[in-house]
């Protein structure tokens, strides 16, 4: 399952934003493992690569510029590398065309 709760913004403006917002999906009792991505095809980039493995994945950021959603990602998977899935810290793949996704997958 997708859903859709995105921001705006450059990466100063929605940073601390989107951290809380990582914490508050995974800081709940029922979260086993989670994973933090970029995208610029939310329902594809599920069905291919995390269906079978994750139950939902939650898109929280859109843009148009590459540079932003990377700066994101990379902060969000520092902040959480305790805790998160990813085995790098961003940047994993060629991401295609605009506008970009950041997301995070979600285990219950």
């Amino acid at each position: 399952m997708v859903s859709f709760d995105t921001t705006t913004g450059t990466p100063s403006q929605v940073r601390s934003t989107l951290l809380q917002r990582i914490s508050a999906y995974t800081r709940q009792n029922r979260i086993r493992q989670f994973k933090i991505g970029i995208t610029n095809h939310p329902d594809r980039r599920y069905s291919q690569a995390y269906a079978d493995e994750y139950d939902e994945m939650i898109v929280i950021y859109e843009t148009s510029s590459i540079n932003h959603v990377s700066t994101l990602e990379a902060a969000l998977i520092e902040h959480n590398w305790e805790f998160t899935d990813n085995q790098v810290g961003g940047g994993g793949g060629n991401i295609g065309d605009p506008p970009y996704f950041l997301y995070v997958v979600l285990r219950y």
